[in-house]
């Protein structure tokens, strides 16, 4: 399979001075993203700047100082140019103002938990930070302060819309490039700003920051400061953002609405001791909501925290992090122009500052969260930055000390992503679940996704009975493709279905108890796949989801503990065909590779991957793959030229060189196999031309020797209901027969086809042994639901 490639303009950096990242540079505009094709806003909206809350004299409703664990409310819609409703985030500006003790201000949606801190602030310190935030359902936004008092300020520069319409702008992340620095006359004159002094600053960059540009993200650094003191930045005397600053360096990321006359300019505005300023570009806001990324707000969550778990080493000087963003809390893997961070700095040995940088992309010597030393200094930095290879950044601590590091995330910003098409007759599955009284049979699940992409499950409760089943729709009216997958979770014994949706993100659902005909709460787990997902319980009652994405690496979601997020397992130019078998001590992966070879490899129980290996080969579509005893694994796979092909796993784990053909049969897709628990031998099903299901048997155990393939179903009354439309699986079932398995497909009505196996009279079982034409296979039409 060709790998999707991504081409992207990138500004190059120069040569740096050590002090503060300072960057010389020629740079190019990048070609603006895409707009949000799904419609779901994130459009920004700059407004001159409007305090929201102040507490020193009584803006927002609340006056006086606030006390330790105090939080503090106020109104973020309907005033000083926010719209009432529409608004999915505020960009803000909060302040620490002379807290009596270190602490931390938390800022989050009014009546919701909070989560992680803002802005951290040591004693009779006043310093600001910007925060993405969403107002809560009343419209609120609530301020939570740790330790001490302090008075509290909130700004506002502008708001995020929940829907694209005829306002706002889409954003463009570029790399980090520092286009202001007043002590090299980089966008400035040369020299400190005076106390109260002005001074004009361009921040184009040379074309990085577009004429058109409605606002820009920037990171302000103030340095050389004797004392306290604030710098504002801003187009015009209301269009304004304030950095305050302490003695030595201070910086912030902000945003600022620019001037309508396309020059780029900002006033630079001092007020305390003489300092020098230096600017770096993060990102623009584009002249419309048709061009750039959209965002979007979740609620702030923490990525990363050197200190844990208790014990861990502070990174040292010179030293970097690698800090997965995409597929963490539900966001994609790929389609992320920026994340928006807030970046904090425990505790440094010595003074320096940090660089965010893509993984694998061109490194940022711009600074960032710039810090003075000391054990009990704190400095935290809103900072949006691209992603690299896996969806990662690399932040670097570039001091000559230890310091921790603490990652949170708040928002990030979406480039489309083309729809993956629904799959028509897409493959089912069908799996039993486990008794959950220990005497009973556990119920039989079948699902499909249908030609609509809606997820159906039905539910057997009998599995003696075929005729009595429910049928669930699920995952409401969201669109879905493929085939999905169920695995029985561990201690609960619920069922769980995975299915692969149409914007490629992986949904989730269990049923509420085990083996239930209701489901609960459904989730989007995020990702960005292009192949359905294979769900695996683990033999210590952990589940996993595999799935492939559009590069051919294989991703794994373990479902333990808090923080589940994909993980790249790799690229090895998987094309989707993906197997796994579960064994005591991890998974066994057979996969198809764009080159038409199959490969294996195994995932122990602790996440760990082996090296694959690579069994050759010349096949198409998803292998199918069985135990037999050892345990060792069987593959069976469609060859190019139809026939069928398998290879066993020799005692001792070895892979024989050659293929061996099952029988005389050409298939049109892809096939399924199993050990009959009740003959030892194998058997194996597949669709023909004809879009019959065929079967055939070993004609011993072990013997590689094949039988005469048979059709599976005959209905003679109506040949079109046993006609399939989709490949068949197999599930092994336990009824009141003892173990057996059934063979699933559907016909061109949608109407599922479960045939399970059975002993036909005269002889039975016993005349099975013998020949295994006499196996049967009693078919079910299992019943639709009501038009």
């Amino acid at each position: 399979m060709k790998k999707l490639l991504t081409s992207r303009l990138r500004a190059r950096v120069g040569s740096g001075l050590a002090a503060l990242g300072v960057v010389l540079a020629m740079v190019v505009s990048p070609t603006p993203a895409h707009a949000d094709a799904a419609g779901r806003g994130g459009d920004y909206v700059p407004i001159d700047s409007v305090t929201l809350l102040d507490t020193r004299n009584g803006t927002g409703g609340t006056t006086g100082v606030r006390g330790a664990k105090s939080v503090t409310t106020f109104n973020a819609v309907g005033i000083g140019g926010i719209p009432s409703s529409g608004v999915s985030a505020l960009m803000v500006d909060v302040t620490a103002i002379s807290p009596t003790a270190n602490t931390f201000l938390s800022v989050y949606p009014d009546q919701t938990s909070r989560t992680t801190s803002e802005l951290n602030a040591a004693v009779g310190e006043t310093i600001t930070n910007s925060s993405v935030v969403k107002p809560g359902a009343n419209g609120k936004i609530a301020v939570y302060n740790l330790t001490g008092s302090l008075h509290i300020k909130v700004d506002v520069a502008g708001y995020y819309t929940t829907a694209t319409g005829s306002v706002g702008s889409g954003f463009v992340p570029v790399n980090h490039t520092r286009v202001v620095d007043s002590r090299v006359g980089l966008g400035i004159a040369t020299g400190t700003l005076p106390t109260s002094g002005t001074r004009t600053a361009n921040l184009s960059g040379g074309g990085l920051v577009p004429s058109t540009a409605k606002a820009v993200m920037l990171d302000v650094v103030v340095t050389g400061s004797t004392g306290n003191g604030w710098v504002t930045v801003g187009s015009s005397a209301t269009a304004k953002v304030g950095i305050d600053y302490v003695k030595a360096t201070t910086s912030m990321g902000m945003a600022i609405k620019l001037s309508s006359d396309g020059s780029r300019n900002v006033q630079l505005e001092a007020r305390g001791p003489a300092v020098h300023v230096a600017i770096t570009v993060q990102g623009y806001w584009t002249s419309s909501p048709t061009t750039g990324a959209g965002l979007r707000p979740i609620p702030a969550t923490r990525l990363y925290d050197s200190r844990l778990p208790t014990g861990a080493q502070a990174v040292p000087a010179g030293g970097s992090v690698d800090v997965a963003v995409g597929g963490t809390n539900g966001l994609p893997t790929r389609g992320i122009a920026a994340a928006v961070l807030n970046v904090h700095v425990v505790g440094p040995a010595a003074a320096g500052y940090l660089t965010v940088t893509p993984l694998d992309g061109t490194p940022n010597s711009a600074s960032t969260a710039d810090f003075p030393a000391g054990l009990n200094n704190t400095r935290s930095s809103l900072v949006v930055t691209k992603l690299g290879t896996e969806g990662k950044v690399r932040i670097k601590n570039v001091s000559g000390g230890t310091a921790h590091i603490l990652v949170d995330l708040q928002g990030w910003f979406a480039d489309p992503m083309p729809f993956l098409p629904v799959q028509s007759f897409s493959r089912s599955v069908a799996r039993q679940g486990e008794p959950s009284d220990g005497s009973a049979l556990g119920t039989i699940v079948y699902a499909h996704t249908d030609n609509t992409g809606q997820v159906r499950v039905v539910h057997q409760a009998n599995p003696d009975d075929f005729g009595s089943v429910q049928h669930t729709p699920l995952f409401g009216a969201e669109a879905f493709t493929g085939q999905p997958a169920l695995n029985v979770l561990g201690a609960s014994k619920q069922m769980q279905i995975s299915a692969l949706h149409t914007t490629g993100t992986v949904w989730a659902g269990a049923q509420t108890v085990a083996n239930a005909a209701t489901w609960g709460t459904t989730g989007n787990y995020g990702g960005t796949m292009a192949a359905p997902p294979v769900a695996v319980t683990l033999a210590n009652g952990s589940s996993v989801i595999f799935a492939v994405d559009a590069d051919g690496r294989l991703w794994h979601y373990r479902q333990t503990g808090t923080g589940a997020s994909w993980k790249s397992l790799g690229d090895v130019d998987l094309s989707g065909g993906l197997a796994a078998l579960a064994l005591d001590t991890g998974i066994q992966l057979v996969a198809t590779t764009s080159t038409g070879t199959i490969k294996t490899a195994f995932y122990s129980t602790d996440g760990a991957l082996t090296g694959w290996t690579d069994l050759g080969g010349n096949v198409t579509g998803v292998p199918a793959a069985f135990l037999i005893q050892g345990p060792r694994t069987a593959v069976v796979a469609r060859a190019a030229d139809g026939s069928l092909v398998m290879k066993k796993q020799e005692l001792g784990g070895a892979w024989p060189t050659t293929w061996q053909t099952v029988g005389t049969f050409t298939a049109a897709g892809s096939p399924a196999a199993i050990v009959d628990p009740a003959l030892g031998r194998i058997a194996v099903v597949a669709r023909g031309p004809d879009n019959e299901v065929y079967r055939v048997y070993e004609t011993e155990q072990g013997s590689g020797t094949w039988g005469e393939w048979l059709r599976l179903y005959e209905n003679p009354s109506d040949p079109t209901a046993a006609t399939a439309a989709t490949d068949p699986t197999i599930a092994p079932i336990q009824n009141s027969g003892g173990p057996g398995f059934v063979v699933v497909y559907r016909n061109r009505n949608n109407t599922t086809i479960a045939l399970d196996r059975r002993f036909a009279a005269p002889g039975g079982m016993a005349a099975a042994k013998v020949s295994p034409s006499a196996v049967s296979f009693t078919p079910h039409l299992i019943p639709t639901p009501p038009a």
